[in-house]
C-alpha cells in the first residue's frame, strides 16, 4: 500500500515536542516494516537526524516564528497536490494540525481516502486561549469540516473519542481509538548506577526524574513543592528534570527560590538517542499532573510508556483522561496520588525509594506491559487494518 503521510511537525525536535516526533516516525517506520511505502511531507525546519526507511519530503519554510507556519500552509498544498497526482497514493494519513483544511480538501478532490489522527481536541485548546470570538468560530468550523469529510478518525485516547462524538455528532463507527506505543528496543535497560555515571552523576545518589515537553498541566511545580519533605527522609537525593518548553522557563528559578538549586538538575532538551541513559538513571519516575489535566479531553503519555520500557516505577497524579495512568493503577505499575497534593506525592516517592523490592517488581511489570501491549508495531498493525477496511 502507498501511503502519503502529511504533518506539520519539526522532525529535528528544535521547535516542538520530541514526543510528537517519536510518534510520527515510529508509526511511519512501522508501516514501512509491514510492507507499505510511506512518503512523509513535513516542513523543513531541519532534517530528521536518524536513518529511516521513510521517504521524507521537505516543504521549504522561513524560520521566523510568525512566518514559518504561514509559509508552510501556503506551500504545502502544492507539494501534496503534486504527490497525489504523480505518485497516486492508495491512502492519505494526516496528523491533524491547527487551523487548516487543505489535507482533507485535497484528498477528497483527488478521490483519496484520508485517515486523520487526532491527538487532542481543538475545542479545549481554543477555550483555554485568549482568542477573539471570530477566530474561535473559524477554528471550530475548520475542525468540523475536517472531521465530517475525513474518511475515518483515529484518537490516541478514549476520552478524545467520547468528546468528538458528543460535540460533533459523528457516527460512532467513524471514530476509533489506537493508543500510543513505545519502542522498547530504543529504550534498553541499564544498571542505574552505570547510567548515572554516563550522564555525569554520582552513582551513589538517588534520582527522582521527569521527562517531557513542558506544559502547564505537567505539574513540575508540585514536584518542587514535594521536594523538601523527600529530602528530609532520603539522603543524597536529586531531582532530574529532562525537557524544555516556553511555559517551563520559570522552573529553575522557582527551585532556586525554594533553596533547592543544588537538588534540582534541569537538563533542557536531551537527544532522543540518549534519552534512555537519563531514564535509566532514575530510581523513581514521575508524572505529577496538575488538576488542569482533567479539563482536557484526553491525552496519551509517551513519557510514562518510556518509563515503563526502562523498568521504572512511576508516581503519577490520579486522572481518568490519560490511559497510561489508568493502566498504571489497574496493573500495579506504580502509585497514583491526588493531583496537586505535594504531601501525598512526597510520601509515594519516599515509599518507593525505601522499598527496593517494590520498585523492582513494578519496573519488571511495566516493561512486560509495554512489550506485550503497547509497542509501535501494534499501533501500526491496527492503523493498517483500518486503512485496509477503508479501501475495500
Amino acid at each position: 500500500m502507498k501511503i502519503l503521510y502529511i504533518c506539520s511537525a519539526d522532525l529535528s525536535g528544535q521547535f516542538g515536542s520530541l514526543g510528537s516526533v517519536r510518534h510520527i516516525m515510529e508509526v511511519s517506520e512501522n508501516l514501512c516494516h509491514l510492507g507499505n511505502r510511506v512518503k512523509l511531507i513535513v516542513p523543513k525546519y531541519a532534517g530528521y537526524p536518524h536513518a529511516t526507511p521513510v521517504d521524507i519530503i521537505y516543504v521549504p519554510i522561513i524560520k521566523i516564528r510568525f512566518l514559518r507556519t504561514l509559509i508552510h500552509e501556503l506551500l504545502a498544498p502544492f507539494f501534496v497536490m503534486a504527490y497525489l497526482w504523480l505518485w497516486k497514493p492508495d491512502m492519505v494519513y494526516w496528523r491533524q494540525a491547527y487551523l487548516t483544511i487543505f489535507p482533507v480538501l485535497l484528498s477528497r478532490l483527488f478521490g483519496k481516502k484520508i485517515l486523520t489522527e487526532v491527538n487532542g481536541l481543538t475545542l479545549d485548546e481554543v477555550e483555554s486561549e485568549p482568542l477573539s470570538r471570530l477566530r474561535k468560530m473559524v477554528i471550530l468550523a475548520f475542525e468540523r469540516f475536517n472531521y465530517r469529510f475525513s474518511s475515518h478518525l483515529i484518537c490516541v485516547a478514549p476520552q478524545i473519542r467520547v468528546r468528538i462524538l458528543e460535540y460533533y455528532r459523528l457516527p460512532a463507527d467513524k471514530v476509533s481509538v489506537i493508543l500510543n506505543g513505545v519502542n522498547s528496543d530504543r529504550m534498553p535497560i541499564m544498571d542505574p548506577g552505570e547510567a548515572k555515571k554516563k550522564i555525569g552523576l554520582d552513582p551513589g545518589i538517588r534520582v527522582v526524574g521527569f521527562v517531557g515537553h513542558f506544559f502547564p498541566w505537567d505539574g513540575i511545580e508540585h514536584l518542587i513543592d514535594a521536594a523538601p519533605q523527600i529530602i528530609k527522609e532520603i539522603n543524597n537525593v536529586r531531582f532530574l528534570i529532562i525537557g524544555h518548553g516556553r511555559w517551563g522557563e520559570h522552573l529553575p528559578k522557582l527551585a532556586e527560590e525554594r533553596g533547592l538549586a543544588k537538588n534540582f538538575i534541569f537538563t533542557g532538551k536531551v537527544d532522543w538517542g540518549r534519552l534512555y541513559l537519563y531514564i535509566n538513571a532514575f530510581d523513581v519516575a514521575t508524572a505529577p499532573y496538575s488538576k488542569a489535566i482533567n479539563s482536557q479531553s484526553g491525552r496519551s503519555s509517551l513519557k510514562i510508556l518510556e518509563y515503563f520500557a526502562c523498568k521504572k516505577p512511576v508516581v503519577a497524579s490520579e486522572t481518568e483522561v490519560i490511559p497510561e495512568v489508568v493502566d498504571l493503577t489497574k496493573k500495579g505499575l506504580g502509585i497514583t496520588v491526588k493531583p496537586e497534593d505535594a504531601g501525598a506525592l512526597a510520601m509515594a516517592i519516599i515509599r518507593l525509594l525505601k522499598n527496593d523490592a517494590l520498585r523492582e517488581q513494578m519496573g519488571k511489570d511495566g516493561r512486560n506491559y509495554v512489550k506485550q501491549e503497547r509497542s509501535w508495531k501494534v499501533v501500526a498493525q491496527k492503523t493498517q487494518c483500518i486503512m485496509h477496511t477503508l479501501l475495500k
